[in-house]
């Protein structure tokens, strides 16, 4: 048995995840931190992360491996993903960052961001028959469409629930605002996979928190498009602060939903479904998975030496 820890820098949130990987290579998840400074929304806005930027994505780096530490894991794994991709200035975050964690923070393709999900969702999730994957970040969503666990095609799309809401969306939502947000997301959806796809699992933050605003003492693992306009209509009824008094969960992320919940409606509508599956499971989980069967190359895409 041994822990390893999985830190990802998003779009965003900063996020660390601690697995137990036992002596048969299952990976059980012991626990998980989060902060929210939000980088995809600035990098959207200014094309850079900006001095500022960069301090809050360190504080927060400190912060969730400062808790995690307390778990005791001997290995630590680390990645960038899209708002760094994006910015300007993103190399010097991912220099600062590995001086800081002492390990490299290594930034990841689009395809590599989707082959990772993808390989973190089908630890638990993967099912007969084509199927689609969606991992909705802050600053892009990646798609994989599937056979069982065989990936047939993916694509990575500037679809961010963080930035889409900071550019589109008032507080609480006002007018038609989320009409042109839904127009948007159908626009970028052009490029999506054409497959005829059976079932859709979502992972990522926004997917993960999702149902704790219909059900947080049981939050529900798949939601119809009724549950989606349920939420909606929560996540709309007063400013984020105040829905972050009702439910809990912090008002950063309560913007972020708010783009999520259309964003899942739109790639819903587009293959035909009245349902996704939330999956816990998805990058970090991925990234574990590709050092035990990759090692230190566990961040390089798939049969390319970039």
């Amino acid at each position: 048995m041994r822990r390893i820890a999985a830190v990802d820098i998003g779009s965003n949130t900063v996020h660390v995840l601690v697995v137990e990987v036992g002596d048969e290579g299952n990976v059980d998840d012991v626990a998980r931190y989060a902060e929210i400074p939000e980088l995809g929304a600035r990098v959207d806005r200014d094309g850079l992360l900006g001095e500022e930027g960069r301090a809050q994505a360190l504080a927060a780096l400190d912060s969730v491996l400062e808790q995690a530490r307390q778990h005791g894991y001997e290995l630590l794994l680390a990645s960038a993903t899209a708002a760094v991709r994006n910015a300007t200035d993103g190399a010097e975050l991912l220099r600062e960052a590995s001086d800081r964690i002492g390990v490299p923070m290594r930034l990841i393709s689009g395809r590599r961001e989707a082959e990772l999900s993808f390989l973190g969702v089908t630890l638990r999730n993967a099912v007969d028959g084509p199927w689609l994957m969606a991992d909705l970040g802050g600053g892009s969503t990646e798609l994989v469409v599937a056979e069982a666990d065989d990936m047939r095609e993916w694509t990575s799309l500037r679809i961010g629930s963080g930035a889409f809401a900071a550019r589109l969306l008032s507080d609480p939502p006002q007018g038609d605002e989320r009409v042109r947000l839904r127009q948007l997301v159908a626009e970028r959806l052009d490029q999506a996979p054409a497959h005829e796809v059976e079932r859709l699992v979502v992972t990522g933050g926004t997917a993960s928190t999702l149902p704790q605003i219909l059900n947080p003492e049981a939050p529900p693992a798949r939601l119809t498009v009724a549950d989606l306009h349920e939420a909606r209509r929560r996540l709309d009824t007063g400013t984020a602060a105040e829905v972050e008094e009702r439910s809990g969960i912090s008002a950063k992320r309560v913007k972020a939903l708010r783009a999520g919940v259309d964003i899942f409606a739109e790639i819903l509508s587009l293959y035909g479904l009245d349902e996704l599956r939330v999956s816990r499971e998805g990058l970090r989980h991925g990234m574990v998975v590709g050092y035990l069967s990759q090692g230190d190359d566990w961040w390089r895409d798939s049969g390319t030496d970039a």
